[in-house]
């Protein structure tokens, strides 16, 4: 996917891919519970699995990119492990909540659909409402003259 960012640009690729997984996580996870085979977990967890690929090949790149260059490493690290550290380490918990609030079995796929939507929204924070690598001074410092 990194490869398809490359060639036709960041911006669409995010957006549909956090997009599909805000319309399509808990239609199929309501899918597995009714009718839960083996072959049909492997369904969703290939497609919920190339989602996250998807939306990752790109999203690395892309918050590579908004982050300047002197605080790249730091940044990205930074943002990268505080998104996983929150999202993933509270999602075993708020999607047991979620059931146990419901008593739908398919409730996290809610909880994987607000991550679509706030991929989704950080997509148009970036791209469509100019906070963007472009329009931010990220050349390398340019030596002056010693005076």
């Amino acid at each position: 996917m990194g490869a398809v960012t490359d060639r036709y640009g960041r911006r669409g690729v995010l957006a549909i891919f956090s997009a599909l997984t805000l319309l399509t996580a808990y239609p199929v996870l309501a899918w597995l519970v009714g009718q839960p085979t083996f072959g049909n977990m492997l369904m969703v967890l290939l497609w919920l699995s190339f989602l996250y690929g998807s939306y990752n090949g790109a999203m690395v790149v892309a918050l590579t990119e908004i982050v300047p260059r002197d605080v790249r490493t730091a940044g990205f690290s930074l943002a990268y492990s505080l998104a996983t550290a929150i999202f993933g380490g509270f999602t075993p918990l708020i999607s047991t909540w979620l059931i146990d609030q419901t008593g739908n079995n398919a409730a996290p796929g809610m909880w994987m659909a607000f991550g679509g939507l706030c991929g989704l929204g950080a997509t148009v924070a970036i791209y469509w409402l100019g906070f963007h690598a472009h329009e931010r001074n990220l050349a390398p410092p340019v030596a002056t003259p010693a005076e």
